[in-house]
C-alpha cells in the first residue's frame, strides 16, 4: 500500500484498491453459488478461520441515479442515454494466508459496468506465494499495475468514474502470471514493480495473443508523491481475421496524496486498435489521451458529515491520432463527495460536461450522479 503519513500500499486488494468491475469475466452457475456461500460459511466457523489464518471479509455497495441531459440527433444516429437508478457495485470480498508464505484472494458480486442484466459473478480471485516481505508471485485475476488510475478500484477514484478512455487502453480484470514487487528503502521513499504475462484480451487464450505488461511506480523522498509508468506488449486480432496483430500500450504520471490534497495526472500513448479508417491499419492507429484531476477533503468535524471534498477532473482522448483531420474528445468533470456519519460511508455527486468533439459530430449529454457508497 503507497505510503502516505505512515500508511502503506501492501496489497492491491486494500488501500488504494484495484479497480474496474468492467469486462469481468467468470460468470457464477449454481454451483458456483453453492461454492461461494459455502467458503463464506466455512470461512466464518473459529475453525475455518484457525486454518485458514483468520481471513478477512469484505463488503461494498453503491447505489445511484444516472441523470442525462441532451437531445437525440437522429441524423449522425445519436440516442441521449435515459435517465436510470441503478446498482453501480456489490460485492463481497475474502482475503487471508495460507500459513505463513501464501496468500489469498477471492471476490464475487455483481456491477453494473460489466453489462446489463448480468448477474453474480467471480470479480477477482489470486494466490501467491510470498517467500520474502517485499516480493510474491502467483496466478490472479485482477488489476494490473498500468500507471495509477487504470490499476485502482473503480469505486475508490476521486471521481466517480475513471476517464473515458481506460478501456480502449487495458482490459479491466485480465488472468495470468504475475510477480510483485514492493519495498521501502526510507518512510517515504520506495519502490513498486510488477510484471504480468496474461492470457489476451479476445479469446482469453495464450495461444495466438498475449498481454506482457511492466509497470512501475516510484515513492519519491516528498511526502505523498510518486511517479510511475507502465509499458505492455499486446499481440490480439483487431481485424477479425485469424492473424495477430502487434499492438503496444504506454503511459507516465504522477500522484500526489498528502495533507488532505489530492493531485493526479497521466498521460497514455497507445499503437494498435480496430480500424475502420481505410488509409491507416489496426496495427498501424495509434491514440492519445491524458487526464489531471484535484480534489480537496475538508474535515468538517461535525459527526453527521465529517468530511466535504470537492473535485475536479479533465481529460482528453484522441481516437486517431495518425488520421487526417480532427478525432478529439475532451471532458470536464466536477464533483463534491460528502463523508455520511463514517470514513467508510460517502455520497457522491458528479457532474460530466463533454466540452469538445471533432467537426461534424453529435453533442453529447451532460451527465449528473448521484451515488450512495460504503464500505466494510
Amino acid at each position: 500500500m503507497y505510503k502516505i503519513a505512515n500508511i502503506r500500499w501492501q496489497s492491491k486488494y486494500r488501500g488504494l484498491r484495484n479497480t474496474h468491475k468492467e469486462d469481468v469475466t467468470g460468470y457464477l452457475n449454481p454451483l458456483g453459488y453453492l461454492f461461494a456461500f459455502t467458503v463464506l460459511f466455512l470461512v466464518s466457523t473459529p475453525a475455518a478461520a484457525q486454518d485458514l489464518g483468520a481471513p478477512d471479509v469484505h463488503t461494498s455497495l453503491a447505489v445511484q441515479s444516472e441523470l442525462y441531459f441532451g437531445e437525440d440527433d437522429t441524423i449522425l444516429g445519436y440516442l441521449a442515454p435515459d435517465s436510470k437508478f441503478i446498482v453501480r457495485y456489490a460485492a463481497i470480498e475474502i482475503e487471508g494466508e495460507l500459513g505463513e508464505y501464501v496468500e489469498y484472494n477471492l471476490e464475487i458480486g455483481s456491477a453494473s459496468c460489466a453489462g446489463p442484466g448480468i448477474g453474480i459473478i467471480r470479480m477477482e480471485a489470486s494466490v501467491f506465494f510470498k517467500p520474502f516481505d517485499f516480493l510474491k508471485a502467483g496466478i490472479m485475476q485482477g488489476h494490473i499495475m498500468r500507471g495509477f488510475e487504470l490499476h485502482q478500484e473503480c469505486m475508490d477514484v476521486l471521481t466517480a468514474e475513471k476517464p473515458r478512455f481506460f478501456r480502449a487502453f487495458a482490459p479491466c480484470h485480465p488472468t495470468g502470471a504475475v510477480i510483485d514487487i514492493d519495498y521501502d528503502f526510507t518512510e517515504t521513499m520506495g519502490i513498486s514493480a510488477e510484471l504480468a504475462y496474461l492470457n489476451g484480451q479476445q479469446k482469453g487464450t495464450l495461444g495466438e495473443e498475449h498481454d506482457m505488461n511492466l509497470g512501475l511506480i516510484f515513492r519519491t523522498p516528498i511526502l505523498g508523491l510518486s511517479v510511475g509508468g507502465f509499458y505492455s506488449d499486446i499481440e490480439q486480432d483487431f481485424e477479425y481475421d485469424g492473424e495477430p496483430d502487434k499492438a503496444s500500450r504506454n503511459g507516465l504520471g504522477f500522484n500526489y496524496d498528502a495533507f488532505n490534497v489530492h493531485l493526479r495526472g497521466e498521460y497514455y500513448v497507445g499503437k494498435g486498435f480496430y480500424s475502420s479508417y481505410p488509409d491507416v491499419s489496426s496495427e498501424d492507429l495509434e491514440m492519445r489521451a491524458y487526464f489531471v484531476d484535484i480534489g480537496y477533503k475538508w474535515e468538517t468535524g461535525n459527526r453527521v458529515i465529517p468530511y466535504i471534498q470537492p473535485y475536479v477532473m479533465y481529460q482528453s482522448w484522441d481516437k486517431a491520432r495518425n488520421v487526417e483531420e480532427n478525432h478529439k474528445y475532451t471532458y470536464l468533470t466536477a464533483g463534491l463527495t460528502l463523508g455520511l456519519g463514517s470514513p467508510n460511508a460517502k455520497l457522491r455527486l458528479d457532474y460530466e460536461i463533454p466540452v469538445d468533439s471533432p467537426p461534424d459530430t453529435y453533442n453529447e449529454a451532460n451527465r449528473l450522479i448521484l451515488r450512495f457508497q460504503g464500505d466494510y
